[in-house]
């Protein structure tokens, strides 16, 4: 699992800080960082899919959703019993102990 996080999460990072850098036009110098390599690849892209430039980068960063959500989905159920254990320890945390409101201390009131 450890691997399957690792292969997916390298990519990821790399392309959504490509997209977040090069969308804003932050090149720091490097031509693939800039807005004109962006358009460029964009341009390529809907060309060869036949579709309109400017509805591409809406659908990579759904798709980048939709792979995210699926991947830690996957992680959630191969890892629930610890996610249960965890989450019933947290909840018994900050719960009201059934000692603390008892009837006496409460008829003794003045």
């Amino acid at each position: 699992m450890r691997w399957l996080l690792g292969l997916w999460f390298m990519p990821i990072s790399i392309l959504t800080g490509w997209l977040g850098l090069a969308s804003q036009d932050l090149s720091f110098g490097l031509f693939f960082l800039t807005r004109d390599f962006y358009d460029l690849v964009f341009g390529v892209y809907a060309q060869t899919l036949g579709v309109p430039a400017e509805s591409l980068p809406p659908l990579v960063v759904r798709a980048l959703v939709l792979d995210s959500t699926i991947v830690m989905g996957l992680y959630a159920l191969r890892r629930r019993k610890a996610i249960v254990a965890l989450s019933k320890h947290a909840y018994a945390r900050f719960a009201p102990s059934p000692r603390s409101s008892s009837v006496e201390s409460l008829s003794s009131a003045p």
